[in-house]
């Protein structure tokens, strides 16, 4: 189900291959899977797959890679897609710091499209704190944290 959408799963500082291990256990969650089976999946080595998680932990994408008795499993959490919400919350308003500091100029067409700007990122601000302000008063994200 979620391999053929690893694409869109594409994150920032998230390559390809990242985003597809990522959906290849989400798409077996609660079970894990060893890295033979994700080697196999993505086509890549599995020593290339390791040195991918390793660098995801790296970025603090929530994946864990256990040594069993014969294979390495590699497991994540439900907490992960919502990980990505919330960091993209973080860009977002990184990026309106930045679109803030960008000075009007003499040109009143490109002025008007640098308030769209402003105000898109703005509104889409406002509206996702009101949705992630929802979520921890019903402790939606908690629970998930917690399990």
């Amino acid at each position: 189900m979620l391999e053929k959408y690893a694409a869109t799963l594409e994150r920032r500082g998230v390559d390809s291959c990242s985003s597809q291990i990522i959906a290849e256990v989400l798409e077996k969650f609660p079970k894990s899977m060893t890295v033979r089976q994700l080697s196999h999946r993505t086509g890549k080595s599995e020593r290339y797959i390791k040195r991918k998680i390793k660098d995801m932990k790296k970025e603090h994408i929530p994946i864990e890679l256990k040594r069993g008795s014969k294979s390495n499993y590699v497991s994540t959490t439900l907490f992960e897609p919502v990980r990505w919400i919330l960091k993209e919350k973080e860009n977002a308003e990184m990026a309106l710091e930045d679109i803030n500091k960008i000075e009007m100029n003499g040109d009143p067409k490109i002025n008007k499209q640098k308030n769209i700007v402003k105000r898109i990122y703005r509104e889409y601000l406002r509206d996702m704190n009101d949705l992630i302000d929802r979520w921890y008063s019903l402790r939606l994200i908690q629970n998930l944290k917690d399990e």
